[in-house]
């Protein structure tokens, strides 16, 4: 019985031994798998960081490459673990290598946060822009360098060209402000020149034709007056149009009650359209609302406007003056039964200098009366427009805002601003 109970002890005891071993193995084999998963989980992050991130990724330390992802290999164009070993320097451009250095010390130390730029040189000799971050990462048991690396050649030649286009748009800029400049400057000596000796002329002429009262003497004087007039108006527009390109044309604007001037236009056209064998009919309400303008240039626009419609109605023709409210808008129309103007002339003919073929040996002027109507009318925050058919004659017509329709567009814009 003794021997029988010695051996249930030693069965027990080599059981308990046998439980500490099997605790053991497990231990030992739930560490091996633990380090089998970080293993794996590693390798898996590795090929992630390798080739699934679109950023160009790499580890320095001691100042040389010790891990380059494929995305960094592909800018640098190195060949598989060329880079590894080598000095990260060698690839930054000379020029550039103390700003990098300087700059991701500062990143380092936490002095810097935004990206910097910088150029690689492959081995090419091709130079390509980099922007770059880096970060403090332990490697190997090791205090190492991370990399974030991007190329943005394209991105910087793209800005190299739009800086080249600026420089370029500016000189030109400068250059036609230069031009624009002289132009205003020669015209201003011109109309000085032209204007001091006519001055003599224009009185001159109205005195004599004032005191003739006798045939061929009387029209001889009046044609006299009557070309330096044309004259001295022609100048007057060469020097608008000369202020108005170079933006030194500035309006007098105010609140003005429109419907006398139209009317007073109106009754001074009618005895130029008389004399020329036309009639001219105004159309006009007994009342308009005020409008925002400047009264000497909304009368230029009104005689010019008038005077060409003059110019091509035939004698025994008809022009009407018509003015209305519309939407806000003082819409002024001026219409003739003349011949009508041609779809292909219509596009140009508020431009300066602009003249119908059919037209340039028979009338005076230089073309610009329409151009400074429409620049005039611009300047008002209007629009001006034409509408005509061969035969037909021809509709000019213009809008400008009323008083109170300025007043509301600047009231919204001053909201929106605060």
């Amino acid at each position: 019985m003794k021997d029988e109970a010695k051996s249930k002890k030693q069965l027990i005891a080599e059981l308990a031994e046998l439980r500490r071993q099997t605790a053991e193995l497990n231990q030992r084999v739930s560490e091996l798998e633990t380090a089998e998963s970080q293993h794996v989980l590693e390798s898996e992050l590795l090929r992630i960081f390798r080739s699934a991130t679109p950023i160009g990724l790499f580890i320095v330390q001691d100042g040389e490459f010790q891990f380059v992802n494929d995305i960094f290999r592909g800018i640098a164009g190195g060949k598989p673990d060329e880079l590894i070993g080598t000095p990260s320097m060698n690839l930054v451009l000379p020029e550039d290598r103390e700003m990098v250095r300087e700059s991701a010390i500062k990143m380092l130390k936490g002095e810097r946060r935004e990206p910097y730029r910088y150029r690689i040189v492959l081995s090419s000799g091709q130079v390509r822009w980099m922007l770059e971050g880096v970060s403090s990462v332990q490697y190997r048991g090791r205090r190492a360098v991370l990399g974030q690396a991007m190329d943005i050649t394209e991105l910087e030649q793209a800005q190299e060209k739009l800086e080249e286009a600026y420089e370029q748009e500016r000189s030109l800029r400068e250059q036609l402000e230069a031009e624009a400049q002289w132009r205003i400057e020669f015209t201003r000596a011109l109309v000085h020149e032209l204007k001091t000796p006519l001055t003599p002329v224009l009185s001159s002429s109205e005195l004599l034709y004032s005191e003739l009262h006798e045939e061929p003497w009387m029209s001889i004087a009046e044609n006299i007056h009557r070309g330096a007039t044309n004259l001295s108006k022609r100048i007057d527009e060469l020097l608008d149009l000369a202020k108005v390109e170079i933006g030194t044309l500035k309006l007098n604007r105010e609140s003005l009650d429109v419907l006398p001037l139209l009317q007073r236009v109106g009754e001074d056209m009618a005895v130029v359209a008389k004399s020329a064998g036309q009639s001219l009919m105004l159309e006009l309400p007994p009342s308009l609302p005020r409008v925002w303008a400047d009264e000497e240039r909304l009368r230029q626009v009104l005689l010019n406007l008038l005077i060409n419609a003059s110019k091509f109605t035939q004698e025994g023709g008809e022009i009407t003056l018509r003015a209305r409210e519309q939407n806000g808008s003082l819409v002024v129309e001026v219409e003739d039964n003349g011949p009508g103007i041609p779809k292909e002339d219509q596009e140009r003919l508020f431009r300066p200098y602009h003249r119908q073929l059919s037209d340039r040996e028979r009338l005076s002027g230089l073309g610009l009366g329409l151009a400074l109507c429409r620049y005039m009318v611009e300047l008002h925050d209007g629009e001006i427009w034409v509408d005509s058919e061969v035969g037909k004659g021809s509709t000019f017509g213009f809008s400008i805002p009323l008083a109170a329709t300025f007043q509301q567009r600047e009231d919204a814009k001053r909201e929106v601003v605060t």
